[in-house]
This record gives structure tokens, C-alpha cells and sequence, in this order.
């Protein structure tokens, strides 16, 4: 596993299960009439890149050093909501069975996904080299803007570029999940009388 080279940090994380909230409230939930189940997982990229630069004391010809103190890059999954169809009784066999589905494949396998990631994301970053403050680089005042942002710039297509690699996988693996002959077995775990009920 690659560690972040200085100044980056790096960290991918995931609420715990236990945070889902659950709605019982609809018979179909995510608005599909034969969907016994539905989860949505945010994969926000709000405070996903921070950054705090920094200038150090002019030499005698006005040239500073520019550095980054820290680069901060988050990776996460939040704010599961896990919809059971109202037709199933709490607790009920068929209840269990999509809970059991909708928890292992569309909250743990994406989570799964996720930091399948992160390897991959540390090195990528690893290879945009930033000035810290034992190798800053040397600039006039009036490039530190545009120095910053020609870094900064730099890392956040890395960001972008691997949270479309995420997302994409994700949403590949949950139509897998879905698929018609995946459910099978999910149907199997219960009488089909149970599944069937109003």
C-alpha cells in the first residue's frame, strides 16, 4: 500500500452501516413498482480536495518560497438511505431477505469498490510533485496566485479523474447487482407466496 508523499494526505472513508436510515413507508421504493428494495448512498464531493499554501521569508532579491503546508484529499460515502417496500412486514422473511441484499450490495460492495481505489488515487497524486517547505519552489510575489493555482489545477483533475472511476464502477456493479437472475436469489430465501402478497 503507497503512503501520500508529503505534503498530501490522503483519506477514504465510510459511514458504518448502522448510520443507514431505513424508510418503510413506500410500496415502491425508488418509484419502481416491482422493486422490493432501494438504497441510495451519497458519494459527495464537497471538501473532497483542501489545500493551505504558504510563502515563506523574501530573499534579498524579493523571490519567495511557495509551499503547501498540507493537501487534503477525501474520499467518501455517507447518508445511506435504505428503502424496504411497505408491503413486506418488519422482520418478515421477505424483509430480511432485501435488507440483506440491499446492505451487502449497495453499501458494503460500493464501499468495497471505493477503497479498491485508493492505492491507485495516492499513486497518481504521488506523481504531481508539490513544494513543501523543505523544497519550496522560488517565485516573484506576483506568480504565487497563479503558481498556486497551476498545482492546484493539477491535483483536482487527478480528483475528478478517479471519482469517475469510482462512480463508474459503482454504477456498474449495482446494475449487476440488480440484474434479473442476481434477485433470484434473493427471492429464494423466502416462500413465493410472501413475496407476493399486497
Amino acid at each position: 500500500m503507497p503512503n501520500p508523499n508529503p505534503p498530501y494526505f490522503v483519506q477514504f472513508s465510510a459511514d458504518p452501516v448502522s448510520s443507514a436510515t431505513v424508510d418503510h413507508s413506500q410500496s415502491a421504493p425508488g418509484g419502481v413498482a416491482s422493486s422490493a428494495g432501494h438504497t441510495s448512498v451519497s458519494f459527495s464531493g464537497k471538501g473532497g480536495l483542501t489545500w493551505q499554501p504558504e510563502t515563506g521569508t523574501p530573499r534579498t532579491d524579493g523571490i519567495v518560497p511557495f509551499y503547501f503546508r498540507s493537501v487534503n484529499v477525501y474520499f467518501r460515502l455517507t447518508d445511506y438511505v435504505i428503502q424496504i417496500s411497505s408491503d413486506y412486514a418488519e422482520r418478515s422473511c421477505t424483509y430480511n431477505a432485501t435488507m440483506g441484499h440491499e446492505v451487502a450490495e449497495h453499501i458494503v460492495n460500493p464501499t468495497r469498490i471505493m477503497f479498491g481505489f485508493r492505492d491507485q488515487v495516492v499513486a497518481a497524486l504521488n506523481r504531481v510533485r508539490l513544494p513543501t517547505q523543505n523544497a519550496p519552489d522560488w517565485v516573484r510575489p506576483d506568480q504565487v496566485d497563479a503558481t498556486e493555482a497551476g498545482y492546484v489545477s493539477q491535483v483536482g483533475a487527478v480528483i475528478r479523474t478517479y471519482r469517475q472511476r469510482v462512480s463508474a464502477a459503482m454504477l456498474q456493479a449495482q446494475a449487476a447487482s440488480d440484474a434479473p437472475d442476481r434477485y433470484q436469489t434473493v427471492y429464494r430465501q423466502c416462500p413465493a407466496a410472501e413475496w407476493n402478497q399486497p
